[in-house]
């Protein structure tokens, strides 16, 4: 049996604790999800009701993921596009969110990172 990641698999999400903790102002950041668990991870948090920040550092793939949720009835997701390996990317979001949110509930800290140019940088100073 195949799954796209629009399909919806019917998990029951119980409640850790008797009352809900979080509310339409709980604000949620995950990094790199625009597919796989990233974006399983906003969608749900959308449906419970959070704020939540989708970014990825492609642009298209973060659109169209935004797209997808919001073609969902899911309107509480913003996409921000984010490099989480590029110090200027993370200054630019960090004052934008600043800008714009009163202060962080949740980070989800999904976004893949390359080795491929520290492992070559490391390799041409060893060779200096």
């Amino acid at each position: 049996m195949e799954f796209k990641e629009t399909d919806h698999l019917p998990i029951p999400s119980p409640s850790l604790s008797p009352t809900r903790w979080w509310s339409e102002e709980t604000v949620a950041i995950v990094t790199g999800a625009n597919k796989g668990i990233g974006f399983a991870l906003v969608r749900r948090m959308a449906e419970l009701g959070l704020k939540v920040i989708l970014t990825a550092r492609d642009m298209e793939r973060g659109c169209k993921a935004i797209e997808a949720l919001k073609a969902q009835g899911l309107y509480n997701v913003t996409f921000f596009c984010l490099d989480v390996s590029d110090p200027c990317s993370i200054k630019t979001f960090a004052t934008w969110f600043t800008a714009n949110f009163a202060a962080l509930d949740i980070l989800v800290n999904n976004a893949a990172v390359s080795f491929k140019e520290i492992m070559k940088t490391q390799l041409n100073m060893r060779r200096q």
